[in-house]
């Protein structure tokens, strides 16, 4: 009898802590963010260069027209393979919410010899790897935008093999995997350490840096991108065997004013935003010396003065010069626009660039 009693008690116990397990399920500390938005083209990409309130992309407002994120999180740092940099948590979660897809932006450090050790050993490539994708699925990205530059061109088949490993470990997640690649140019750091063709076997979409014609080194003044010269570095490009369905065109949100001693040549140049490119037309056009010219092949406005014996001159990048390179996405089918960087621009360039985009799906469902 004992025996029956203690069995019947035994059985009561378990139904209760079975009941209580029921009632109180475990929470799943790794619960992925709700799904991502579906991509849609032509793709509006814009990079976010740091974790600040006023440019955090998740929690502002939405932009118009814009579909990816691109949060510059990462960086390779060590020659053995080792990334630091760390993701703002929810930021996924909340792009999600706003229409965006998510992917973030990997750095190689701008160092040639630290990249030419890691693409050398494969046991430093499979650990760059393996942390990306624990990040990918620990935050629940969508996408890798990986931005290796200044990288010695004998690196160039190596930077390729790189790609192609990443290639097959992301598709696994179901990742999307871009990459950024300078225009064309003789440069061997710059330009063509780069295999634009055979990338292209490896990523869902290149994205080339439309930008940077004259850059801050450039020993005279000049555009940071005008329109003629993208679209024969579309070309060229193209020319290469990249498909343009997997090319995404490259905008600057920013320009540079150059400025030298009165009556010399020796222009040093620093980065300016639109807004404050208009700040300073508004501030100098009662000036004598103020010029103001549209260029019809450039497609842009060139703004020039002097004022305290210096002059001064910069090649203005305002919604309709990024309205008409825009439009070269369109004429050439290409897969989007990518712009560098938010923060940099005035409000109405999301604007035409979103009736720039709706234009640009129209004609390809033609």
């Amino acid at each position: 009898m004992r025996k029956i009693s203690f069995l019947l008690g035994l059985v009561l116990l378990t139904f209760v802590i079975g009941m209580g397990s029921c009632a109180t399920p475990k929470k799943d500390s790794q619960a992925k963010p709700q799904p991502a938005p579906s991509l849609t083209h032509p793709i509006s990409m814009v990079w976010q260069h740091k974790d600040d309130p006023s440019v955090d992309l998740s929690s502002l407002p939405k932009v118009p027209g814009l579909t990816v994120v691109s949060p510059c999180w990462y960086r390779v740092t060590g020659e053995y393979g080792k990334v630091e940099g760390a993701a703002v948590p929810g930021y996924t979660e909340r792009a999600h919410k706003k229409g965006y897809q998510v992917w973030p932006l990997v750095t190689n450090s701008f160092d040639p010899d630290l990249t030419h050790k890691f693409l050398q050993d494969p046991h430093a490539q499979r650990f760059i790897i393996d942390q990306l994708l624990k990040e990918a699925e620990t935050h629940g990205f969508d996408g890798i935008n990986i931005d290796f530059e200044n990288i010695y061109e004998k690196d160039r088949d190596a930077l390729t093999s790189f790609m192609a490993y990443l290639r097959r470990q992301s598709q696994k997640k179901g990742l999307i995997l871009s990459m950024d690649v300078t225009a064309p140019s003789r440069n061997p750091n710059w330009s063509r350490c780069y295999d634009r063709k055979a990338l292209t076997k490896s990523v869902d979409y290149l994205v080339l840096m439309t930008y940077d014609q004259f850059s801050q080194l450039s020993k005279v003044p000049g555009p940071t991108a005008s329109f003629n010269w993208d679209e024969k570095k579309v070309q060229e490009t193209l020319a290469q065997g990249v498909p343009p369905e997997k090319l995404l065109f490259g905008l600057p949100l920013y320009m540079r004013l150059w400025e030298a001693p009165e009556g010399t040549k020796e222009y040093r140049a620093r980065t300016l935003g639109m807004w404050q490119a208009q700040q300073l037309i508004h501030d100098k056009k009662n000036l004598p010396t103020f010029r103001k010219t549209w260029l019809p092949e450039e497609k842009m406005t060139r703004v020039s003065y002097t004022e305290g014996g210096r002059d001064y001159v910069f090649w203005q990048e305002d919604a309709l010069s990024l309205y008409y390179k825009s439009r070269l996405a369109i004429q050439y089918q290409l897969a989007g626009t990518a712009a560098w960087r938010y923060g940099f621009e005035t409000p109405d360039v999301w604007h035409l660039l979103e009736i720039s985009q709706k234009n640009g799906a129209h004609a390809s469902q033609q």
